[in-house]
């Protein structure tokens, strides 16, 4: 069963004829998740059982994956596996080689499902092109491309009238603007918009006060967000980041220049500095507004763990230029240990 088509999956999932093995990947990282879920669902059920349902994500261990892969079905029609953005970059030529053998084997009652909602692989794209051709001869293959601007158009039109409101063609061209033709940006801004809506149509005007701030803005946010302990909310921003295909390192730069204007405050306070002094001396010219919002967000956070935080964020630059690192993952360690840093050190 070679590659196949949006409308040939959802037919399957209906029929509840499953190939073996599926790959699920592309540009439209929405569809990718969104199919993936309603494909797990009716393979393994909307209360999977622990014996026949077995998730993986990232790193995984091969010999682990293989022996999941050859659970007899306990209870239930299928075995399910689902591999969630495998990090293919991390595999060595046997690792790579051991992976093909798994998507080669066909196993009674098993179901392979391999999503890729977020990761692309970059240094072993040839590896992953393999293991999709070697998919497509006994399993099935969807590759989510970009839609044309029509058809995202139609979406955004369906969305709105989904959450009972109408919208306007000019309000949609506005909306694409701003956003651009990411389906998840453009769902999760239509969703908002609706919810702010109180009459029937969404209002053109709404898109400049409510559709998502730039880059450095969320960036800061999702700063003061780990200085204040908002765990919770800080994961949840990251994962919108993603989702919107912000670039892991623009975002790494962006946070470290945050916690940089942070400390740079919080020293010229212990010295007795002003703020315009510290703006003139570092040209922040018209940047000289970050000066007084970081020096606000860090009141509660000691100078050593401002110190703290810089080295974390210095190592996962140096990761992230050197390493082969799946670097949303990275990331998300580097949230993790920023929050806990700041939480020891909370005045």
């Amino acid at each position: 069963m070679p590659r196949i088509t949006l409308k040939e999956l959802e037919k399957q999932i209906k029929s509840r004829t499953f190939a073996p093995v599926y790959v699920l990947y592309g540009s439209e990282q929405m569809y990718v998740r969104e199919l993936t879920k309603k494909l797990v669902t009716a393979v393994a059920g909307k209360q999977p059982s622990e014996f026949n349902y077995h998730t993986f994500s990232g790193e995984v261990d091969l010999d682990t994956l293989a022996a999941a892969a050859e659970v007899v079905p306990f209870m239930s029609e299928y075995n399910c596996v689902v591999v969630t953005d495998l990090f293919v970059d991390a595999y060595n030529a046997d690792d790579l080689e051991k992976l093909r053998a798994i998507f080669k084997r066909k196993i009674d009652g098993t179901v392979l499902i391999l999503s890729m909602p977020s990761y692309v692989p970059k240094r072993n794209k040839k590896a992953f092109d393999a293991l999709v051709k070697r998919a497509e001869k006994d399993g099935a293959v969807v590759n989510f491309e970009t839609l044309n601007r029509g058809d995202i158009e139609r979406y955004i039109v369906k969305w709105a009238n989904a959450n009972g409101k109408l919208i306007k063609q000019s309000t949609v061209s506005q909306l694409m603007r701003v956003c651009g033709n990411d389906l998840n940006r453009l769902k999760n801004e239509v969703d908002k918009l609706c919810a702010f809506t109180k009459g029937e149509e969404v209002p053109y005007e709404a898109i400049d006060l409510l559709v998502a701030q730039n880059l450095e803005a969320s960036i800061f946010t999702l700063s003061t967000m780990v200085l204040n302990g908002r765990g919770d909310d800080a994961f949840l921003l990251l994962d919108n980041l993603f989702t919107m295909r912000e670039e892991p390192a623009m975002m790494l730069y962006a946070l470290a220049t945050a916690f940089t204007d942070a400390y740079r405050m919080r020293v010229a306070d212990e010295s007795g500095v002003s703020q315009k002094t510290v703006a003139a001396d570092f040209a922040y010219n018209k940047r000289a507004f970050a000066l007084g919002k970081a020096h606000d967000a860090t009141r509660r956070v000691s100078t050593e763990a401002l110190r703290d935080c810089l080295d974390a964020l210095t190592e996962a630059d140096f990761k992230m230029k050197n390493v082969s690192v799946n670097e949303r993952l990275l990331l998300e360690q580097l949230i993790a240990q920023l929050l806990l840093i700041c939480g020891k050190g909370r005045k």
